[in-house]
């Protein structure tokens, strides 16, 4: 149960403040997209919210509720990376890297045997 008052979670290993969870939401975000103009309005296309919110996300000022949450990280790495390291499951995050570098040696290996029929 949570209690009424205050924001950790009681009794867990894990007790993160608002600001430290909005500060490490925060640097998934700019680690992805970088803090321009265009990663506020990537922000706001991934999730539905407006400016001033994808704008406080991405500055680390306050953090996303849990839809939007779960939005963010289905679209970036660093925030499932950042989510999976904050429950205590980074251990999965090898499983999310291997998708990834199966997806590029495949595509990698489609460049090779295209330019192998290529040759005379």
């Amino acid at each position: 149960m949570v209690p009424k008052s205050g924001s950790q979670l009681p009794n867990s290993r894990f007790i993160l403040s608002e600001s430290e969870f909005a500060r490490e939401i925060g640097e998934a975000l700019r680690e992805e997209l970088g803090a321009s103009r265009l990663a506020t309005k990537t922000v706001m296309r991934w999730t539905g919210v407006s400016d001033k919110a994808a704008r406080s996300w991405l500055q680390g000022r306050a953090s996303p509720s849990g839809l939007h949450l779960i939005a963010l990280a289905a679209r970036s790495e660093p925030v499932m990376t950042t989510v999976l390291r904050l429950t205590g499951h980074g251990n999965l995050e090898i499983g999310m890297r291997l998708r990834s570098i199966e997806a590029e040696l495949l595509r990698m290996l489609a460049i090779v045997q295209y330019s192998k029929t290529d040759e005379p």
